[in-house]
């Protein structure tokens, strides 16, 4: 493995040439006033191009196209995101500013989330800036909607069909009139269901479709904005997701899930945009307000045959969210940022089997924050800090819990070696505060509640190397971070869990990673990531295996466009090393390594400069592989989808 790493970043570094290249930047991470420009964090970004080829449903989907993410869905049916091995509840996740988790749980079921509507995605891994306030100790995803103020008018219609009645249809409509653009997206998926690979075999899910792996969804999502100046504009958003789903349930274990979703509905009403004084960059504020309304219901069911009805569970959650950023350029080589971030929600959950009795949950969260950053020759200074404040004054039936406040803070350097390398390190503290969940839910019997759980912090450093060169870019990391009081699983007798609070963890690890043009006709991407993650004993050795913390994620994606109306597109993953419990046992076990592959095919029909036509077919994991993301539940096989693409602009 070391050999290869080796080999691959020899490579990378021999194809680049002496020629100049254009660094390109994020704009919500960046100031430009008179040639200054600052870029405090390196940052992942996947394009609209390639979120088009993935012919991803959900963005789910799009994890396999992120370093060091890996995709897993856990008992419960959700589909989440892991970065470097933190959980979904380490990570904040936006959506045009809006934090897309329910705060309950702070999680949310990637797999029923749309890409219509998405232009780009930026991921930061690692303790990201301090202006993003508290809970987002392994990183940020930010997801941005297309923006109708930024082009002419675009229309797009998709159809997929696929094996187990697969089938999708979505429609997108942008347009502009002078400074006013709207867009409206929908989306409709449904299908009975996955196949299981030919090699797996178990009496708790006979025949080859997995059991009770159904589901159906609709979402429409509108944008309407105004351009107020040459920097400046409002925008109003709408969002709405409605499904129904089954969970498949865990294989080998003592009590298994029996669960159904048959509501599954949030809506989101989204203000945000940004404003610069006196129509200049030099003072600015980016800004969003939104109010965010969910409902689910579970329903449990006594055994495998989904006949009768043990035990409902409904849920409804209000959330108030907002985030403000101000900008000042100080000088031509200085620049100050202040935020605020914060929501404040209540969460209603009621049983059957205590007459629909509401229990009441109410969390806020706020975080305010100052970052300063100053460039002194061929450096960026980076220095921020910010006050981060929780409380939940609602604990159900449960003692009402005590307000907590704490600190972050983050201190970068940038050093601009050449025109195309970049060598940057950074250190930084943050918060986690639990969720109400964590603290106080059983999840239906699955869980000991444990009141006493305490807040994690993490402090993390990081050595990073960014390359450009004619072909695409080259990036490395290296990273080290111990947490206290991480919290974690315990698995306790008779097939239940408990989150505990685990003294030290400590993980290190490192990432290779690169996207070259070779030519016109090829492209070539890779990722390669390295982890080391343990909790420390009592010995006071980092030696306590932890669940779910793959040594090794790696991927690679490989197109060839033969013609220019044709291309060719494979995709391939691999997890290594990783561990998690098997079955309800107290001991933890290794999960088997696993490499899946994809393959795609696409033929564009062009019927005019601004009309074209594109027919793709795509196989996933081809050799139908059977392997799993968590112990217990196994993944689809082999799976095929065609679909159509009639684009306009």
């Amino acid at each position: 493995m070391k050999q290869f790493l080796f080999f691959l970043l020899s490579a990378s570094l021999m194809i680049a040439q002496n020629k100049d290249s254009v660094k390109t930047y994020y704009f919500d991470e960046i100031v430009i006033k008179s040639g200054l420009v600052i870029e405090p964090k390196t940052v992942t970004e996947i394009k609209l191009e390639r979120i088009q080829k993935s012919d991803a449903a959900s963005i789910l989907e799009l994890g396999k196209y992120i370093p060091s993410i890996k995709t897993q869905t856990n008992s419960r049916g959700e589909s989440l995101f892991f970065i470097r091995g933190a959980g979904e509840r380490q990570v904040s996740l936006l959506f045009d500013g809006v934090q897309l988790n329910i705060p309950w749980d702070n999680r949310i079921d990637l797999s029923l989330v749309p890409t219509e509507a998405l232009s780009e995605i930026f991921i930061t891994r690692g303790i990201p800036s301090t202006i993003y306030g508290a809970n987002n100790i392994a990183g940020v995803i930010n997801i941005e909607s297309q923006n109708p103020l930024s082009g002419g008018s675009a229309k797009r219609i998709n159809l997929q069909a696929g094996d187990n009645n697969y089938q999708r249809l979505s429609g997108f409509y942008s347009d502009k009139i002078d400074n006013f653009g709207y867009l409206v997206s929908l989306s409709y998926k449904k299908s009975a269901g996955y196949s299981l690979p030919e090699s797996f075999s178990s009496i708790e899910n006979p025949g080859t479709r997995r059991l009770n792996s159904q589901n159906n969804s609709f979402s429409s999502f509108g944008r309407i904005g105004y351009k107020l100046n040459d920097n400046s504009d409002i925008n109003f958003s709408l969002s709405y997701i409605s499904a129904e789903k089954g969970v498949p349930s865990e294989i080998d274990v003592t009590k298994p899930r029996y669960w159904k979703y048959p509501e599954w509905k949030k809506l989101t009403g989204n203000l945000f945009g940004n404003y610069s004084f006196n129509n200049s960059s030099a003072s600015s504020i980016i800004y969003s307000l939104s109010v965010s309304s969910f409902n689910m219901e579970i329903d449990q069911y006594k055994d495998n045959r989904f006949s009768i009805i043990d035990e409902i569970e409904k849920n409804n959650d209000k959330i108030i969210s907002g985030r403000v950023i101000y900008q000042q350029s100080l000088s031509t080589s200085t620049l100050m940022k202040a935020s605020l971030n914060g929501f404040t929600t209540e969460h209603k959950e009621s049983f059957l089997s205590s007459g629909y009795t509401d229990f009441i949950y109410t969390q806020n969260l706020l975080s305010t924050g100052l970052e300063i950053e100053q460039i002194i020759n061929d450096f960026i200074l980076i220095g921020g800090g910010s006050y981060d404040y929780y409380s939940t004054p609602k604990t159900g039936d449960k003692p009402s819990d005590i307000s907590v406040d704490d600190y972050s803070l983050n201190l970068s350097a940038i050093y601009n070696i050449n025109s195309k390398l970049n060598a940057a390190i950074s250190i930084g503290r943050k918060t986690r505060f639990p969720t109400l969940r964590e603290k106080f839910s059983g999840a239906l019997g699955k869980f000991v509640p444990n009141p006493s759980l305490k807040a994690e912090s993490a402090v993390s450093s990081e050595l990073s190397f960014d390359y450009k060169h004619q072909y695409g870019n080259t990036g490395l990391n290296f990273f080290l971070t111990y947490m206290n009081n991480g919290i974690v699983r315990e698995s306790l007798s008779g097939g239940k869990f408990k989150r505990i609070n685990k003294d030290k963890i400590r993980t290190y690890g490192a990432e290779f990673f690169g996207d070259h043009q070779m030519n016109s006709q090829i492209n070539f991407g890779y990722s390669f990531s390295f982890l080391n993650s343990y909790s420390k004993t009592g010995a006071g050795e980092y030696s306590d295996t932890l669940e779910y913390k793959p040594e090794f994620i790696s991927a690679v994606n490989l197109s060839y466009r033969p013609i220019n109306a044709l291309e060719l597109l494979l995709e391939g993953n691999y997890t290594g090393n990783e561990f998690g419990f098997q079955g309800g046992n107290t001991i933890i076990q290794r999960l088997p390594d696993y490499f899946i592959l994809n393959a795609r095919m696409a033929y564009v029909f062009y019927f005019a400069s601004k009309c074209n036509l594109e027919l793709s077919f795509r196989v996933n994991n081809i050799f139908d592989k059977l392997y799993y993301t968590q112990w217990g539940l196994p993944e689809a096989g082999r799976e095929f989808r065609i679909g159509l693409s009639l684009n306009t602009n």
